[in-house]
């Protein structure tokens, strides 16, 4: 499949892709989804080294304008890089997991794959938020101020309790998971203009200069958009390093 020439067709934007370089295309689905937020903020903090080495980012996720603008204030990633869709039109001529879908309302579909069901991996990963994780690094520096919605009383040092080590301390990852879901559910009418795509699973295609893909992962359950949940984006190690 040519995903530049079904992304360029659909969004209506020719020039969405630079030609001659690497793309990093990151279809996310609701722009209220824990993935997203969670993978945006992996994207930020390597948005430096994807532009060093030529490599165009685009991030596209379900919901409005305004849903876009939140999303990139709140996990601080460049808003020219991410586009929105209204739906998951996209998303379906593209192949992708539409989650679990029941004739129930799609926020009780989405809890019933919180508890596993139709998406296989997610307790293990709720489980890894809460007990931590050697293989992957540590989300809090010593000093940073950890925001609950409008308050400040906690710092990452808070973590040191349970080592000092670099790597993702018991209970940070599940921390960073609460503030997400607080601006989520705080703004919930402007992250949500429609509920219906609540479910909707994304991918991630790496392509090179002549369109030929480099890594593709299709995901299939919530809180698994990386083959590596450990380190989401080591597919790019051998690029970026």
């Amino acid at each position: 499949m040519n995903y530049k020439n079904v992304i360029k067709e659909f969004l209506g934007k020719e020039r969405i892709f630079l030609d001659q370089r690497k793309s990093l295309i990151v279809l996310l689905g609701s722009f209220a989804d824990f993935d997203s937020f969670e993978y945006s903020q992996q994207l930020s903090a390597h948005s430096n080294k994807l532009a060093k080495h030529s490599i165009d980012l685009v991030v596209i996720g379900i919901g409005s304008e305004k849903s876009k603008e939140y999303f990139c204030k709140f996990n601080k990633i460049d808003i020219k890089n991410v586009f929105s869709v209204r739906n998951a039109d996209l998303h379906r001529k593209l192949n992708l997991n539409a989650g679990f879908v029941s004739q129930m309302p799609a926020i009780i579909n989405l809890l019933i794959m919180c508890m596993g069901f139709n998406s296989r991996g997610t307790i293990k990963e709720v489980l890894r938020g809460y007990l931590g994780d050697e293989n992957a690094k540590s989300l809090f520096a010593f000093d940073e101020d950890i925001r609950l919605g409008p308050f400040r009383f906690l710092k990452g040092n808070m973590f040191y309790i349970f080592s000092e080590k670099q790597n993702l301390r018991p209970f940070e990852l599940a921390t960073r998971r609460l503030m997400n879901m607080i601006e989520i559910l705080s703004n919930w009418n402007i992250y949500v203009p429609d509920s219906s795509f609540l479910t909707q699973r994304g991918a991630t295609v790496l392509l090179n200069e002549k369109d030929e893909i480099l890594y593709e992962f299709i995901s299939e359950s919530l809180l698994g958009y990386a083959s590596k949940m450990s380190t989401p984006l080591s597919f790019l190690d051998d690029i970026l390093n």
